[in-house]
């Protein structure tokens, strides 16, 4: 028996150029989501280093300083364009470099010599880090900002400004010295930046932080109770 021979030009060739573009694309996908395993430590550590620095600018007694510090701060590790949190979505909640440095510049510093921020320490209890859109990342952060302080400075966290009390200062001549503990959660979408990862936006959940102020000196109250 006489075996024909297979005439390709009978062959759908739809069908062909179908599954080449098809394996083309799976080995991209492939190639595309291994690299992007082996940038999760980078990702990791970038986001650890900006949250870091964010926290420990706020150290300092001369409080204008210390808002020139943060603006530029935010300049250096934010990514000034209007993406959104997540592919093809607007969130207007968001916050962006153009926000962050709007709380900044608007911060008015105190003029009355009593809120000094004597030191900060930074601890990232966990980082999560998964893939966003085609060549970004979101990460999710755990964290605790301790700050030991005078008067009520307000604080800088990842997610912006925290102020360490529920009421305005009622006399300038009470420093009222605290340790002002800050455990908070956020998501940052970040994207490579002149091949430096940056943060595009920052999103956290309903209740993004619990703030809780220790006062050493044992002078709690003089300037608002009930904080937790």
């Amino acid at each position: 028996m006489k075996i024909p021979k297979i005439k390709w030009n009978h062959i759908n060739r739809g069908l062909v150029l179908g599954l080449a573009l098809g394996a083309g694309t799976a080995v991209y996908v492939m190639v595309q989501n291994a690299m992007f395993k082996s940038n999760i430590p980078e990702i990791e550590e970038r986001a650890e280093e900006i949250c870091r620095s964010m926290a420990e600018t706020n150290t300092g007694d001369n409080r204008k300083g210390v808002q020139r510090m943060l603006t530029s701060c935010i300049q250096d590790n934010f990514i000034n364009t209007p993406y959104s949190h997540s592919t093809g979505e607007e969130d207007m909640d968001a916050v962006t470099r153009t926000s962050l440095i709007f709380e900044v510049e608007t911060m008015e510093p105190d003029q009355t010599g009593c809120d000094k921020v004597y030191s900060t320490e930074y601890k990232q209890i966990s980082t999560s880090v998964s893939k966003w859109g085609v060549d970004g990342a979101t990460v999710q952060v755990d964290y605790i900002i301790n700050c030991e302080c005078d008067g009520i400075p307000l604080l800088m966290t990842p997610i912006g400004l925290m102020n360490p009390a529920y009421e305005a200062r009622k006399s300038s001549d009470k420093p009222l010295h605290k340790i002002v503990e800050i455990k908070g959660s956020c998501n940052m979408v970040m994207q490579k930046d002149n091949g430096v990862w940056k943060v595009l936006t920052v999103t956290y959940d309903e209740n993004p932080y619990k703030m809780n102020i220790e006062y050493p000196d044992g002078n709690e109250g003089g300037e608002a109770d009930g904080q937790e």
